[in-house]
């Protein structure tokens, strides 16, 4: 206690300073991490999709595939976005004749963002009558005074919303023009919270993410308290029915949905948000909080449906829950029956908005971040946000004219699932098969520090397989209009899904098309073959980070050897190692450099003998440490700039001919 009192004030606030500091930076990239998995998927798709297709019998389905595949796929799109901190466009460098998929990740992105406000603003609507306490609407009785009060003639939930949120605008321009404030509300809230890039979106997740988990935790304790028979229905398993094929399809594209595969958010975060965290555990911890949130929301589901069933005195048809906003209707539902009073339908409703407007943010940044990128950074990022913005709520407003929301239908079932199914599938071929597996290894052992197993390089080689053939099956077998409960549908609907699928496809092709024809070669034949080899400026964007890798990939080319302490240089465990002495070469090489040259973050105060502070380093070894940090950087420097002419030099046709882009 006596040395503890000798240090100065301003001393001990900065140790405070910077330990608070760093202890908020991890916990705000934690909540970043489990942002995504606090989505509209896990909350509605998720339980609309388990009472549609069998209840326990899906939900097991859903699981399998949650375990099998959700830790491996993570993990590499997870490592992915590390290795190349790009976003989810720059990363087919690896395999130019791609390159159109990252664009279709884009464009998932974005119709996910066109139909996502619609339904926040539907729970901001009922969420406000709940508040008020209007629940049932006065516009929905045969009582048409408002101030008279409602009688028991209410209409049925359904046909409350068709006479009120989305009411045709022929019919009442009111509603319409309520539902467009309420939409433009939304998206001035999306501006605000990514105006001012990560920074803004760190603070938002700060926010959010923990009244998201509390709300999901107070509404599943209300749920168990209810009435815990209600998890039965989930306990009904057919297991006879789990051979059926259509089951397993809509359960992969649920879990890409759930965690947000094939949409870029994954690779765009990782590469921009989360880029020091550990990919293994980050993604397990993805998997594991995905899972958990989705069997909360079913729960509470389920506990409520079996309430309704008993108030009821019959079995729920399941044709009630075909729309993608069942889950709102049911809750209005339970509030007019007194089942949820309207301080709790509220709560719910405050749930569905939350989560709604985590979905959403992750969807408009990555397509911020690509379309940045892919535009060199000419135009300013609160310039990019306030455009992409705008554009999708102009598609929002237009999913509002149709009648009955067949428009955020037709995104939900015919066109973003078959999207990601597809984007996924050929980002494996991508990266697995043509850019190589072994490719691949040495580049995640050099971002890991350690070799990979062997079952991560088999899930990579199947997972493919099994997708495409689920895919190539649905089309032929089960036509785009998704089973027996969308037989309903009207025309256009299959129309325009058609039309966007192959619109999809033709961008992919037009774009390797255009890869092929802007290389320099002299014939069709090597043409191809440079659109599926790496891109010369392929790699790290950090050119220090990016001469590491050169470095590495020589010495394993000459030597066949594997340098694992030359490793993710930035994180803890890489300066840890520093500090102990473990650097990562040999003496006499490149990367022989003393811990003490490189330790930044070595106090240079220490406690004497008699309890007052004295100077640990002489100027004479302040000036030699120093002069070491700066022979040090001159080296990299020197040798990256080498590298760059060289590469800019080198450069293919088909970037231009300018120079190198690093963003």
């Amino acid at each position: 206690m006596e040395v503890l009192r000798t240090y100065p004030i301003g001393f001990k606030i900065r140790i405070i300073y910077c330990c608070k500091s760093n202890c908020l930076q991890s916990f705000g990239t934690l909540l970043m991490t489990v942002s995504l998995t606090l989505s509209l998927a896990n909350v509605i798709r998720l339980p609309r999709m388990v009472f549609l297709y069998g209840g326990g019998t899906f939900l097991v389905s859903y699981l399998a595939v949650a375990i099998v595949f959700g830790v491996p796929l993570l993990f590499l799109e997870i490592t992915l976005g590390q290795f190349c901190q790009q976003g989810t466009t720059k990363l087919w460098r690896a395999v130019p004749l791609l390159k159109g998929v990252g664009f279709v990740k884009v464009l998932a992105s974005v119709l996910l963002a066109a139909y996502y406000p619609i339904i926040m603003a539907l729970s901001l609507f009922y969420g406000s009558r709940s508040i008020i306490g209007s629940i049932p609407f006065p516009e929905c009785s045969n009582s048409i005074s408002f101030y008279q009060g409602v009688n028991s003639n209410a209409i049925g939930s359904d046909q409350c919303l068709q006479q009120t949120f989305i009411k045709p605008p022929h019919l009442s321009w009111q509603w319409i023009a309520m539902d467009v404030l309420l939409i433009l509300l939304i998206w001035i809230i999306v501006v605000i919270s990514l105006i001012k890039n990560s920074k803004s979106y760190r603070t938002v997740a700060l926010l959010v993410v923990p009244a998201t988990f509390v709300t999901i935790g107070v509404l599943l304790v209300k749920g168990l308290n209810a009435n815990q028979r209600g998890l039965d229905i989930l306990l009904d398993i057919q297991w006879e029915t789990l051979w059926k094929l259509d089951i397993w399809y809509h359960a992969i594209v649920q879990f890409l949905f759930t965690t947000h595969l094939g949409f870029g958010n994954i690779t765009t975060s990782a590469g921009r948000l989360y880029s020091k965290s550990n990919p293994f555990w980050t993604s397990v911890m993805l998997t594991v909080v995905s899972i958990v949130v989705g069997l909360c929301s079913v729960s509470i589901v389920t506990m409520w449906i079996y309430d309704m069933q008993l108030q009821v005195g019959q079995k729920m048809l399941s044709s009630t829950a075909l729309s993608e906003v069942w889950f709102l209707t049911f809750v209005y539902e339970l509030t007019t029956r007194g089942i949820l009073s309207d301080l709790w339908a509220a709560l719910v409703y405050a749930l569905v908005f939350l989560s709604g407007f985590l979905s959403l943010i992750a969807a408009i940044y990555t397509a911020i971040v690509g379309l940045s990128v892919e535009t060199k950074e000419k135009w300013k990022w609160w310039i990019l946000t306030c455009m992409v913005c705008f554009i999708a709520f102009l598609m929002g407003v237009l999913c509002l004219l149709p009648e009955n929301l067949q428009a955020v239908h037709l995104l939900d079932e015919y066109i973003i699932g078959r999207m990601v199914v597809t984007s996924t599938v050929l980002e494996l071929i991508a990266f697995v098969w043509i850019y190589g597996l072994e490719s691949l290894s040495n580049d995640f052992e050099f971002v890991l520090g350690y070799k990979l197993c062997f079952v991560w390089k088999c899930v990579w080689l199947g997972t493919p397989i099994l997708f495409m053939g689920f895919e190539f099956w649905s089309l032929f077998v089960m036509p785009l209009t998704e089973s027996d409960y969308s037989s309903h549908d009207s025309m256009w609907l299959y129309v325009i899904g058609w039309i966007v699928y192959l619109f999809m496809w033709s961008m992919i092709i037009g774009i390797a098309v255009w890869q092929i024809s802007a290389q320099v070669d002299y014939n069709f034949s090597q043409k191809f073959l440079s659109t599926i080899k790496p891109a010369r400026n392929w790699g790290p964007v950090d050119p220090i980070y990016r001469h590491c890798w050169v470095q590495w990939k020589k010495q394993y080319q000459v030597t066949g050897e594997r340098d694992f302490t030359l490793r993710r240089r930035g994180t803890k465990d890489y300066t840890h190692s520093i500090k102990r002495g473990k650097h990562a070469a040999p003496p006499g090489t490149a990367y022989s450099v003393s811990p003490t040259s490189l330790d930044r973050t070595s106090s240079c105060y220490s406690i004497d003998g008699v309890g007052g502070l004295s100077r640990q380093h002489s100027s004479d070894q302040q000036s030699q440490q120093q002069q070491q940090q700066k022979n040090l950087h001159q080296y990299h420097y020197n040798h990256t700039m080498a590298d760059q002419r060289r590469w800019t030099a080198a450069e293919p046709k088909n970037s231009g001919g300018s120079s190198i882009n690093y963003m």
